[in-house]
């Protein structure tokens, strides 16, 4: 069960975490979760202030935690998170592809990208470039906040919010689905790797949500046993330092699979 101190100072916050690691064997590592790595340094020293010594400390990302934490859930699976550069380019070439396409959803894509005014090559990929990564930031947003409405929706082929055919949404589900559905780039590369006969095993790559709704289907469908659960081992203590705000995904991992 989750165990939470409130503060809107992080000094305060070091008391409650310094009598939490008292508990612990001084030989095993602490993994210690931080919105950033600027807080390690900072949070070692405290530390050694309030207990004389800080050592066996590991501090690593939310989202690593999260990842270890699925992949524990999914022996079976080799994969691995997707990177932000590989997504990116993966839809820079989807974007460059929607240049050449008649479908009339996509037009607001070639307005921005060609504008009616001549603009250089340099400034177009500025602007596929900004576009990309602009559009990779909400749809990470959408998976985490909105997972089991908007993005399922998206996932069967339709809107959740603005139902107009040539509407945003329309356009930004197009381009999710070139990407992330059933057909979509990533999905593609994975399923390739399951027709290679080859005897070394590839790495699939997935994002979080997805690995997520992976392991929520197998439950459903009672692939993992229950038996083998029981016989893995109890886990460490998660210790979140000075995190100010989880997504509802994150809350829900958190709840369900690292508490």
């Amino acid at each position: 069960m989750p165990c939470l101190h409130y503060s809107n100072r992080l000094d305060r916050l070091i008391v409650p975490l310094a009598k939490e690691l008292d508990k612990r064997d001084p030989f095993h590592t602490a993994e210690i979760v931080v919105p950033n790595f600027s807080l390690e340094k900072w949070i070692s020293l405290k530390l050694a202030q309030y207990q004389g010594i800080s050592a066996n400390l590991s501090f690593i990302t939310l989202e690593k935690a999260i990842l270890h934490s699925f992949k524990n859930s999914l022996p079976n699976l080799n994969c691995d998170l997707l990177k932000q550069e590989t997504m990116q380019c993966l839809l820079m070439d989807i974007l460059n592809e929607k240049l050449g396409n008649v479908d009339s959803v996509c037009e607001p894509i070639r307005s921005f990208l060609n504008p009616e005014i001549d603009i250089s090559s340099e400034a177009f990929e500025h602007r596929l470039f900004q576009l990309s990564g602009r559009l990779l930031y909400l749809f990470k947003e959408y998976e985490y906040s909105r997972n089991e409405e908007l993005i399922q929706a998206w996932n069967e082929d339709q809107n959740f919010i603005d139902q107009q055919l040539l509407g945003t949404e329309s356009w930004q589900r197009t381009l999710w689905n070139d990407l992330f559905g059933l057909e979509g780039k990533i999905t593609l590369f994975n399923k390739n790797l399951n027709n290679l006969n080859e005897a070394e095993s590839h790495t699939k790559l997935y994002t979080l949500a997805q690995l997520y709704r992976i392991i929520r289907e197998n439950q459903k469908n009672h692939v993992l046993d229950l038996d083998d659960q029981d016989s893995v081992p109890l886990k460490n203590p998660l210790h979140i330092f000075g995190v100010s705000y989880l997504s509802r995904f994150h809350q829900n991992v958190l709840t369900e699979y690292l508490a």
